[in-house]
């Protein structure tokens, strides 16, 4: 009750926190099959909140164990599936609790369930994979062959990506490939160390093929630009993306360091020229016409008024305690996104209750739909972005058609056109 309930929150949170969601290959996942979910972890506790509410199965998931230490936040957290899991820095003494954990987590999969788990550790913004932890193979292992039964169990992989960690960012999860396990079944009972180490290695061939990476962590900026840019194209397919950002990390990491210096100059003038010019990727890249932008701007301007007059306190707060809280990026839409949720649920709740009480009658209603607005506020504030860059650009092109052409010609460049 409790999972579904901040399920349901969290997915008002999301619709309106993010500028758009894409999900690729939801029927991947078998219904009722137990099943152990790889992910990399770009977003610290946003990246199991996303995949919990986003994929239609309910999923447990293991987090560090320190958290659960108060009796209260414990009770609260088993209830949102969390499982607790510890280190060699919670000590020896926390160590030998982690059997329990994964009796836990055995018994949910026994019971056709889902279980997270994030096998490089620790969340953080870099492209670059990291070494795996040997834990989430024994795990897998023992889930499926410890007594008292074996569990026909599956390890599958899943792609998390935020296109930046600010409001108004892109989410695209792609459900992947998966490892059936019923092949290492002799292996294990033979030697489980060796069953360890051979699974550990298929699942970090597994990830290479199903996440996005790039070989250099320092190049990983170049690669979220690029990500940025291909979101722009006026004829973005969700399920090409993958493909198309895969061939982008591949072809900035097979770059000499004087060829990617090259390549990151070109990336770095173009911004410049749009900021200088007051244009956008997004205004270079599509062809939307004029005359309906301008319309859809006007017909969305109430919306977005009542949307910024009813949300505008939580939005402003949640803003504000993200800005002061955190200090690491990846941390940042976590807890922005949290609050907004946590926070807009009970202004919510008290304008509802209050209007029921002192309100005209149709007061009630519109403030029961008002996520609706605060929705059409977001979209409306990106709209008019892009009209008056629209604009901009429909001047430019009657006075300098050689700098659009050559922002073109360099979009392509970057894009690997």
């Amino acid at each position: 009750m409790v999972y579904r309930f901040f399920q349901g929150l969290m997915w008002v949170a999301f619709k309106i926190f993010f500028r758009r969601i894409d999900l690729v290959g939801q029927e991947k996942l078998q219904h009722n099959h137990p099943v152990i979910l790889i992910a990399n972890h770009p977003g610290s506790f946003l990246d199991a909140m996303v995949l919990a509410v986003f994929l239609k199965r309910p999923i447990y998931f293991y987090v560090r164990g320190d958290i659960f230490k108060h009796p209260l936040v414990y009770a609260i957290f088993t209830k949102l599936h969390m499982i607790p899991i510890f280190n060699r820095e919670d000590g020896t003494a926390n160590l030998a609790r982690n059997q329990q954990t994964f009796d836990r987590g055995r018994s949910f999969l026994s019971k056709g369930n889902l279980l997270l788990i994030f096998p490089e550790g620790f969340s953080r913004w870099s492209k670059k994979l990291s070494p795996f932890k040997k834990g989430a193979a024994r795990v897998a292992l023992q889930a499926a062959f410890e007594e008292p039964v074996a569990i026909d169990l599956s390890i599958q992989a899943v792609a998390v990506n935020y296109s930046s960690h600010r409001l108004g960012a892109n989410l695209f999860i792609r459900v992947g490939d998966r490892i059936e396990l019923s092949s290492h079944a002799e292996l294990y009972r033979e030697s489980p160390p060796k069953a360890i180490n051979k699974l550990t290695a298929e699942m970090v061939n597994l990830f290479q093929d199903n996440v996005l990476h790039v070989k250099q962590g320092a190049r990983t900026d170049a690669v979220d630009e690029v990500i940025r840019m291909l979101y722009n194209d006026p004829e973005f397919d969700q399920s090409l993306f993958f493909e198309r950002v895969r061939i982008a990390c591949a072809e900035i990491s097979m770059m000499t360091d004087d060829e990617f210096q090259n390549y990151q100059s070109l990336l770095k003038h173009q911004q410049r020229q749009l900021s200088f010019s007051r244009l956008s990727d997004a205004v270079i890249a599509d062809g939307r016409q004029l005359k309906d932008l301008v319309w859809k701007v006007i017909l969305m301007f109430p919306f977005f008024l009542l949307g910024v007059m009813i949300w505008g306190v939580p939005g402003l707060a949640s803003k504000w305690i993200a800005d002061k809280t955190v200090t690491r990026e990846d941390f940042y839409t976590s807890v922005h996104s949290g609050v907004l949720g946590v926070m807009g649920f009970f202004w919510w709740l008290i304008l509802l209750s209050t209007s029921m009480v002192n309100g005209p009658v149709l007061l009630p209603f519109l403030l029961f739909i008002s996520p609706f607005f605060c929705f059409i506020a977001m979209h409306w504030k990106e709209e008019y972005r892009y009209l008056l860059a629209k604009l901009r650009l429909e001047k430019l092109m009657k006075v300098q058609q050689s700098l659009v052409n050559e922002l073109m010609s360099n979009r392509k460049k970057i894009l690997f056109f």
